[in-house]
């Protein structure tokens, strides 16, 4: 074995796997692309989770994927999100040209200007010179990371390069899409509308297999896992590459600092705390992508469950919600319940929507986002407010991802008080209704003080009216002291 101080960390984070050797599972997707390119079908949707795993499988697609005479062009859209349509299409076809490794002088690029003078150029112009290089290769597209660019800056734009795409992929035989899309309603239902019969496939969770694979091999010559660890850590990410790979780094800095050879189960238990401060950035994201009576409902779960298995509560186990029956007023029973499903469609909560799907992401709930403080963001929402704000979520595309402002510093800090939940929860209604009786007492109060500034304003004007009156008196010709006239 090789001694672990010498060994550099091998799970990676922060950044998707290119290495075809250390990319574990997702045979099924793989074979799924390669059967419908055989097939000749023009684009292929792929969705999935951000962290998830989607853009790994993308760059390992024209290595793993064996398809005859294709050449595999990759483009980020993420990276392009504030851009138009017309600088988007310059950017890709110079894209195409660099990773095809084609001669610039060879191929006329068309700039953002002409493109936007002459819409079709890039397909009528560009793409003839790109197979004429390529011969009787066919080209096929991979675009990533649909949803960043479902924005108020190219939401219109995009459409219209899909509908361009759409338009010279089938006047072309040679020329194929894959779609990476994210979770969101919106982008699948946007999509399905301009292709109506694509093939879809779904980047989920891993299979037992891929997660033991992905834990095991990375050290298969410097770590030993026990299957009861293994299976700890499965049951924390249950089967999320992202969260797998958190939880193994922190495992092996833990082991190579201690110089350990063998993982076990109690190993896995010391780094949850670390591993949760690793993946703060993917926290991060899950959290930011949920609207505030979301934000409610996912707490609850996670604090249902903290309760139900520190008191074996088998009701509050199956019926986490009755945590908020105290709100109904605020978040009605019905939405509270559209809202579980919501989140459990979207992989946040199991089927039952009665469990937090990923125990490390519960884990994190509880001590960064507790109930008591996000039923105080929901109080500050009046019922309207609380309806317009899951709608603007679920239905309407969202705006910029720079506009999205994080809860997390602050949560993080608040989440420092240990108090009881069910305390927390009885209390913060009991301090709305102080809060309204203190605006009655402020406006009550405001009303005293005008009616006494106005009072004192009249008896003002009364004393100065008859101060001028005196002065008029005294000074008039009737009244005036004058010199005697004799006769």
């Amino acid at each position: 074995m090789i001694q672990l101080k010498s060994q550099r960390n091998p799970y990676i984070i922060g950044r998707p796997i290119s290495e075809p050797e250390i990319f574990f599972g997702r045979q099924e997707q793989l074979a799924f692309i390669e059967e419908n390119l055989s097939r000749g079908e023009k684009f292929i949707l792929l969705h999935g989770q951000r962290r998830i795993g989607k853009s790994s499988l993308l760059q390992n697609i024209p290595k793993i994927v064996k398809v005859d005479k294709s050449a595999f062009v990759s483009f980020d859209l993420e990276y392009h999100s504030q851009e138009k349509l017309e600088n988007l299409l310059e950017s890709l076809a110079e894209t195409i040209v660099e990773q095809l490794k084609i001669d610039p002088d060879k191929v006329v690029i068309p700039k953002a200007k002409e493109i936007e003078e002459q819409k079709d150029i890039f397909c009528t112009n560009f793409l003839p010179q790109i197979h004429e290089h390529l011969k009787d290769t066919n080209l096929v597209l991979l675009l990533d990371e649909f949803d960043a660019l479902n924005n108020k800056y190219i939401g219109v734009e995009l459409e219209s390069l899909f509908k361009q795409l759409k338009n010279i992929v089938y006047r072309n035989q040679r020329l194929f899409v894959i779609i990476f899309a994210g979770r969101k309603p919106a982008d699948i239902s946007n999509l399905l509308k301009i292709f109506p019969k694509i093939p879809i496939a779904e980047v989920g969770l891993l299979d037992k297999e891929s997660i033991k694979q992905l834990i095991i091999q990375p050290v298969s010559d410097s770590l030993k896992y026990e299957p009861k660890a293994i299976e700890a850590i499965t049951d924390l990410s249950a089967g999320h590459p992202y969260f797998i790979q958190i939880l193994c780094f922190a495992i092996f800095s833990r082991a190579r600092e201690l110089e350990k050879w063998e993982v076990y189960e109690e190993d896995v238990e010391m780094i949850i705390d670390r591993a949760v401060e690793l993946a703060e950035a993917g926290f991060a994201w899950y959290w930011e992508a949920l609207s505030i009576p979301e934000k409610v409902v996912f707490s609850a779960v996670a604090e249902a469950q903290k309760i139900a298995i520190e008191k074996k509560d088998q009701q509050l186990e199956k019926n986490p919600l009755m945590l908020l029956q105290s709100h109904n007023d605020v978040l009605s029973r019905d939405l509270q319940k559209k809202l579980t499903k919501e989140l459990a469609s979207k992989g946040f909560l199991n089927e039952q929507g009665s469990k937090v799907k990923i125990e490390l992401v519960r884990r994190w709930l509880i001590q960064r986002h507790p109930l008591w403080h996000e039923i105080r963001e929901l109080e500050k929402l009046d019922k309207q407010e609380v309806k317009d704000t899951y709608e603007t979520r679920n239905q309407i595309p969202e705006t910029s991802q720079n506009q999205k402002q994080s809860n997390m510093t602050q949560s993080g800090a608040l989440s420092q008080h240990p108090q009881k939940s069910e305390q927390d929860v009885s209390s913060v209604k009991a301090s709305k209704d102080k809060v309204h009786q203190n605006r009655g007492e402020i406006w009550l109060l405001t009303g005293f003080i005008f009616l006494g500034a106005a009072a004192i304003a009249s008896l003002m004007i009364i004393i100065y009216a008859h101060n001028q009156s005196d002065s008029q008196n005294q000074n008039s010709p009737q009244n005036a002291t004058s010199p005697s006239v004799n006769p």
